[in-house]
């Protein structure tokens, strides 16, 4: 998925509609009425799918070596000489709502964030959560309180009762000192009661050093309305007074689920349609992965 995502969302939206008035076509002449058959109603299932972003200004706090002072983090040295000298830091939450419509399933969600201006006064990512080496703790299931240490590392701080010891041996070795109880860890708590809902999935995610961040969720389970966030810390030149983002994301619906509900209509509809459905997956690009999302631009007046 590229700059043209939103046209991409766009179309993919213009063919759902189509498909659904083909197959709405075909399943009433089978049936000799005009009620929904089964291809009718995952479509229009499928159609209801919502992903839209939330406001990136709603949770953007400036990090200063005074902030984590108040709460007892000693900041690494490296990054209290950057914080006097060199950088401003930031941290921002940006919540996706995410609206299914019923049974439907997905394949993949993606989220991509894109920092500007580039070149010399380009945003730095400097920490993204989640990441692929949190799986562990995201599938316990349990609220966290996510925090940041004094190397601006993430850390989570959960009640002992919700911290399983088999899961625990799960977690990569350099991650274990970065999981606790609550009140066990020192850091800046800027998540209370962060919560994974989207099962065992694989995460991946990219863009720390960059100004770029991306996440990827491979086969989320997602059965009801819910909220995620994806968090950031970035770092602009001092001085910088604002910074513009430009945010896509959007869910992917499982090919094979939705060919195998089209059933006793699949054969009577366009070759064009079938092609699409017959692809392999990895050869499927922008509108051929019928993705539904969200696209948006914001700039962003950085707190003082």
């Amino acid at each position: 998925m590229d700059a043209d995502a939103k046209l991409d969302f766009d179309a993919s939206r213009e063919f759902l509609d189509a498909l659904f008035k083909e197959v709405c076509v075909e399943e009433s002449t089978l049936s000799g009425g005009i009620k929904l058959g089964v291809g009718g109603n995952v479509l229009q299932n499928l159609r209801e799918t919502r992903v839209v972003f939330g406001n990136p200004r709603d949770n953007l706090i400036k990090l200063t070596g005074g902030l984590f002072e108040s709460v007892g983090v000693d900041l690494s040295e490296i990054h209290k000489q950057q914080m006097r000298n060199r950088f401003d830091f930031y941290y921002l939450t940006l919540a996706i709502s995410m609206m299914p419509g019923r049974g439907v399933q997905f394949t993949r969600a993606e989220c991509i964030l894109d920092f500007f201006p580039k070149g010399e006064q380009e945003p730095i990512v400097q920490a993204i959560f989640p990441k692929s080496e949190w799986k562990p703790v995201l599938t316990w299931g349990a609220g966290m309180n996510l925090g940041l240490n004094g190397n601006l590392e993430w850390v989570a701080e959960m009640d002992s009762r919700d911290l399983p010891t088999a899961s625990h041996e799960e977690i990569p070795g350099r991650l274990k000192s970065n999981i606790g109880g609550k009140g066990e860890i020192k850091a800046f708590v800027i998540i209370p009661d962060y919560s994974f809902e989207l099962g065992r999935v694989t995460v991946a995610a990219t863009g720390e050093g960059g100004s770029e961040c991306r996440w990827r969720i491979d086969k989320p389970e997602i059965q009801k309305a819910q909220t995620i966030r994806f968090a950031t810390v970035f770092k602009v030149p001092k001085g910088t007074k604002s910074i513009e983002i430009v945010g896509r994301v959007w869910v992917e619906p499982s090919m094979s689920w939705l060919t195998a509900n089209l059933g006793d209509v699949y054969d009577s509809l366009r070759d064009k349609v079938k092609r699409l459905f017959m692809m392999n997956d990895e050869d499927r690009k922008g509108v051929d992965r019928l993705p539904i999302g969200d696209h948006e631009r914001w700039m962003i007046e950085l707190p003082a």
